[in-house]
């Protein structure tokens, strides 16, 4: 079964040439997802101060298999001279590939639900009117409320509801992933300097 996993590509606090890498990094990311024919978005994204420069982005993938992307999680290294500061001498940059941990999606509990059959308004004559076969549904957690009264089944108009409140509380996850404060939990976030689980080398992000 397939899953939504959001991954997050930073430079945390590191300097402007952190964020070059970030950029170079997540380039070379998507190509890897394409190539593994894995879906994506890119659901938020922090440029930096320069050209081809980002603080941070966050992928949203539909994943069945994690193991396809094991390799990329933990702390990357590019190497490079800077592109940006000719006489520095430091050539090893660090950045962070991890999980998110984002909020919950909106998963139905039947317990959050009130299920109320009613008696559906407008033509169909006076059967449609006599009895109670439309249904309102209420997830008490969010207050949406949806209605579905197209069929003379109460089982179809239920089920036509449910779909409506899926895709409801499926917005508004939405909704909360785009407004997720990502600066405060990349601040969280240690990048440690050895081990790395990917290197990169040179300004066109060769892997080693």
């Amino acid at each position: 079964m397939k899953k939504d996993r959001y991954i997050i590509i930073t430079a945390g606090r590191g300097p402007i040439e952190c964020s070059l890498a970030v950029h170079g990094v997540q380039m070379r990311f998507r190509k890897f997802l394409e190539e593994q024919e894995i879906k994506y978005e890119i659901v938020k994204q922090q440029r930096g101060a320069v050209n081809n420069s980002m603080v941070t982005i966050v992928f949203r993938i539909e994943l069945s298999d994690y193991s396809l992307i094991i390799s990329w999680v933990g702390t990357i290294q590019w190497i490079s001279r800077s592109p940006i500061r000719k006489f520095s001498k430091r050539k090893n940059w660090f950045i962070k590939c991890c999980v998110m941990d984002l909020p919950e999606s909106g998963s139905i509990n039947l317990k959050d639900l009130i299920v109320q059959a009613f008696k559906a308004s407008g033509p169909g004559g006076q059967h449609r009117n006599k009895v109670e076969t439309a249904i309102r549904i209420i997830h008490k957690p969010t207050g949406i409320i949806v209605t579905a009264s197209d069929s003379k089944s109460k089982a179809q108009n239920k089920k036509r509801a449910m779909e409506k409140l899926e895709a409801r509380l499926d917005q508004l996850n939405r909704k909360v992933q785009s407004d997720y404060d990502t600066e405060e939990w990349t601040s969280k976030i240690e990048i440690q300097r050895g081990n790395p689980s990917k290197v990169f080398y040179g300004t066109k992000f060769t892997e080693v």
